[in-house]
């Protein structure tokens, strides 16, 4: 949340919720001018395509000025409201002001709330869709009959599937385009992740200086771990992936080679003391980061974890802002996908991005003291896209061969 001071007079602007994040559009406001608010008290509701956020109040005082009206989209930074700091802060300065002879002594009538029942946030169109809802069944509970997300999930909580479930309209295919160079075809809009997500893809091309290096890894003492270890983590609700092991051998990696952990900024490359690993998780409309903040911090147990909450959460839109910033190294994981190749982009402003592709059974050429030997073994390549500004071939080859050394030996912790 941002905000910035001019006297008492307080600007509260729509905060930064997420690399990919460039607009928020405004639900509903808890306040309404002239209102005591006090400090870190929810003013308003924002949602985006990835998550819904409560504005906290920058500081006690008084809303004076409201400049976006439920339902209007603003980009970030834009000016939201300005809170009077010098004005009173909670309910016993607010009652001892409605006391003062200069106020009536009966309350103003407040006019009837516009109805916004027909409002819905992009969060809320999307689950409908998801689960076949039709949102005029929901009853809301939000400013104006709004239907939020938790009456929207409170109802997929409550609601007959059967009842909930609506046919799905045919699809008629748009008509012909004379001018359209490739004969027929059809036009669709970009939705607004997918537009934030093409402008952070072209500008991470033209600010880093991209490289990418390959290593294939033998995932052999990976399987035979994770066979070992697999009942028992399920038993405590944590499944446990391919893609944990390799995010522990990357993170251990990470310390041994800090200029992977870090950024560049200007003519300076800042080296992070924390480990903020994102992971790469696709929706059904694009793609959202979110962050396993100090990863450094956790075993296999905790990074399994953590990896299965955030994604889980990401896909059902009920990530914190926190939770999407701050990362200092990217994985991504296509191989889920079948992919077995791929040069991802850095996810600025960090120096690289890790590739996990497929994990398949090939046959290979083994060394042995009687000679070599071939040999049915899982086996997966991992690339790594990196900035050639912040470090060299020479460093990104050793840092790869950090990690495919931890998972070949199975030693991840």
């Amino acid at each position: 949340m941002s905000s910035s001071n001019t006297e008492t007079q307080v600007e509260v602007r729509m905060p930064q919720m997420g690399i990919s994040v460039s607009e928020g559009t405004v639900l509903e406001w808890r306040k309404a001018v002239g209102d005591p608010v006090a400090a870190d008290e929810t003013i308003c509701d924002v949602t985006t395509d990835k998550v819904d956020v409560e504005i906290p109040c920058p500081t006690a005082g008084v809303l004076t000025r409201i400049l976006a009206e439920p339902g209007q989209t603003l980009p970030v930074g834009e000016l939201l409201a300005e809170i009077d700091a010098g004005g009173p802060s909670n309910d016993d300065s607010a009652h001892e002001a409605k006391a003062n002879d200069e106020l009536p002594e009966e309350e103003p009538v407040a006019p009837d709330e516009a109805d916004r029942s027909g409002f819905y946030s992009p969060v809320v169109r999307r689950i409908a869709a998801e689960h076949d809802v039709e949102l005029g069944a929901v009853e809301g509970h939000g400013v104006g009959g709004r239907v939020r997300k938790k009456d929207l999930l409170a109802h997929l909580e409550t609601a007959d599937p059967k009842e909930r479930r609506r046919e799905r309209p045919m699809h008629i295919e748009s008509p012909y385009v004379p001018d359209s160079p490739n004969g027929a075809g059809r036009r669709e809009p970009m939705s607004p992740m997918r537009k934030s997500i093409a402008e952070h893809m072209v500008r991470s091309i033209q600010t880093a200086a991209h490289c990418t290096t390959i290593v294939e890894v033998d995932f052999s003492a990976v399987a035979k771990r994770r066979k070992e270890l697999r009942d028992s983590y399920s038993r405590r609700g944590v499944p446990l992936t391919y893609l944990a092991f390799v995010a522990r051998a990357v993170v251990e990696s990470l310390e041994e080679f800090p200029v992977l952990n870090g950024s560049v900024e200007g003519d300076e490359i800042v080296l992070h003391d924390e480990v903020n690993l994102g992971i790469a998780v696709s929706l059904d409309d694009g793609l959202i980061v979110p962050v396993v903040h100090q990863a450094q911090r956790l075993s296999l147990e905790g990074t399994a974890a953590a990896i299965a909450d955030l994604a889980t959460r990401a896909r059902e839109r009920a990530l914190e802002p926190d939770e999407v910033q701050g990362g200092t190294f990217t994985i991504t994981n296509p191989g889920q996908f079948g992919a077995v190749l791929a040069t991802p982009i850095i996810n600025q402003p960090q120096v690289a991005i890790l590739d996990l592709e497929a994990i398949v059974k090939r046959a290979v050429v083994l060394e042995g003291a009687d000679g070599d030997a071939i040999a049915i073994r899982p086996m997966g390549f991992i690339p790594m896209s990196w900035d050639h500004r912040a470090l060299d071939g020479a460093d990104a080859a050793r840092f790869l061969g950090s990690v495919k050394a931890r998972l070949e030996e199975g030693g991840v912790r």
